[in-house]
């Protein structure tokens, strides 16, 4: 009873085995894998890949938040597409499992001793006769056969004396090399999607960030009402690589069209540079240490300016009292002709105000309601701390206890350049995956397995060839290539060579 219920069990875990291992053999799941794969990867086209979590909420409205939480925006490290690349290596590896063992049984059996039935049912026969005797028939064949670059296994008997040749055995295995390049790249991606990683920063010039190779933490890391921005922070957390924009500008054409826009890096490792002013742009991207640093994209700041320009009026007349000044941002001014200083102290590119935890925030990082705070003192002492707005200059101009009004005319706007910054250490496997490629596409299209059984027999005076092969593929060319040798072996024996 019990050696029937350890079969039983024996019994269920084959089935059970034989199904999964069905499943993940099979061409259905292939296709499914594939069609799938071929659908978000025109999503991901469609849809622009590692872009600040802004430009979703701007660009897709209601859908952005959906693109941000499936993981569309950087869908090659989402977790579900990891596992679509799971599922497609073990359904190669099945397949490629199934496969391989017949074809490598099939080019192992290099018989040569085979009867005349045997040749006469290949596709591909040709019988020669010929008046000759049999070593001499097989000696001018076994030359052809060499000329040609074939290897060659002999067997006699007492009736007849058989040849096997052959040539081309790798370019069998040229779709087995291919499955395995197939399995290299796939690696390679899901080793990028684990263990590297892809983000994005926005940089001044003049300023930097330490990088976390580690621990990464380098773009998007607070919000705004719930609206996601580019955090610009001086100092990050402390790692051996640091990283300073040099210098930022932008070419253009004589049209007035962006032609290119540029970043002078420079990188430091334990306080020692060690690149330093390197030139990047689109497609030129700077790589050190498996770290590659892409120009991205560029931009006004939402959060600070480089100088705004005010005017002081009388409260009652509207007219002019001290004509238009430009102050730097965080740099105190004294206003001509009066007791006033005034500095800039914040800036939001889209005011918005949530009354709630009554803070004021950017909406977007577009400058739609642009909105600049400053600090208002009077014969140094502190005074006021008043929003300013572009588009509504009469709203909170007012200075206290005065009749004047401070009047936000217009500012200067500081550009930053936005960095993609990438490790992928599944890179070089793709690499030598693709490579891997190639070489068995080569051994797939351009090698052919080929074949040939030869029986040479002695039939009363007259001695009879039979030469029959076969080929993997391009039957066509073998059939023309058998035929040349049944003719060259005619040839050469009505020519008498020796």
């Amino acid at each position: 009873m019990a050696a029937s219920t350890a079969s039983d069990k024996i019994s269920i875990y084959k089935v059970v085995g034989s199904k999964i291992w069905g499943f993940f053999g099979s061409l259905k799941l292939t296709l499914f894998i594939l069609f799938t794969l071929a659908i978000v990867s025109v999503i991901g086209t469609i849809i622009q890949q590692n872009q600040p979590p802004e430009f979703y909420i701007k660009g897709y409205g209601n859908w952005g938040s959906f693109v941000l939480r499936v993981g569309l925006e950087d869908m090659y490290h989402a977790g579900w597409f990891t596992a679509l690349l799971i599922f497609l290596i073990l359904n190669i590896i099945v397949c490629t499992i199934d496969r391989f063992p017949p074809k490598w049984k099939a080019t192992l059996e290099n018989r040569a001793d085979v009867d005349i039935r045997f040749i006469k049912n290949l596709l591909n026969n040709h019988t020669v006769v010929l008046e000759e005797e049999p070593a001499l028939v097989k000696e001018r064949l076994l030359k052809i056969l060499h000329k040609r670059r074939y290897k060659i296994k002999e067997a006699n008997n007492t009736e007849s004396m058989s040849v096997y040749a052959w040539k081309g055995v790798t370019g069998r295995f040229g779709s087995d090399i291919t499955h395995v390049s197939l399995l290299l790249i796939l690696l390679g991606a899901i080793l990028g999607s684990i263990l590297g990683f892809k983000d994005f920063g926005t940089f001044y010039e003049g300023e930097g960030a330490t990088i976390s190779v580690a621990n990464f933490q380098f773009g998007v890391d607070r919000s705004w009402h719930g609206i996601p921005l580019p955090k610009i922070d001086r100092q990050r957390i402390v790692s051996d690589i640091q990283l300073r924009l040099d210098k930022f500008w932008i070419d253009y054409y004589d049209t007035g069209q962006i032609k290119q826009y540029n970043s002078i890096l420079t990188l430091s490792e334990g306080g020692k540079e060690v690149i330093k002013e390197r030139h990047i742009w689109v497609n030129a991207p700077l790589n050190y240490k498996g770290l590659t640093f892409y120009q991205s994209s560029y931009g006004l700041a939402y959060d600070r300016v480089k100088q705004a320009e005010f005017f002081l009026r009388d409260a009652k007349t509207k007219k002019t009292i001290v004509p238009p000044f430009q102050i730097n941002w965080n740099v105190p001014y004294d206003i001509p002709g009066t007791d006033y200083r005034i500095r800039v102290v914040g800036f939001v590119s889209d005011f918005a105000f949530d009354p709630n935890t009554r803070t004021i925030y950017p909406k977007s990082a577009e400058h739609n309601n642009p909105a600049i705070q400053v600090e208002i003192y009077k014969n140094g002492k502190p005074l006021s701390r008043p929003w300013l707005f572009y588009n509504y200059v009469d709203l909170f101009a007012a200075i206290p206890d005065s009749n004047y009004e401070l009047i936000f005319q217009t500012y200067k706007g500081i550009v930053y350049t936005g960095l993609n910054i990438n490790k992928d250490p599944g890179t070089n496997v793709v690499w030598a995956g693709a490579a891997l490629m190639v070489i068995g596409f080569f051994m797939a299209f351009f090698i052919f397995h080929k074949r040939i059984w030869v029986n040479v027999k002695r039939n009363d005076r007259k001695t009879e060839v039979y030469i029959g092969g076969m080929i993997n593929k391009n039957k066509f060319v073998f059939e023309r290539e058998l035929s040349e040798i049944a003719e060259s072996l005619k040839a050469s024996a009505s020519k008498g060579v020796k």
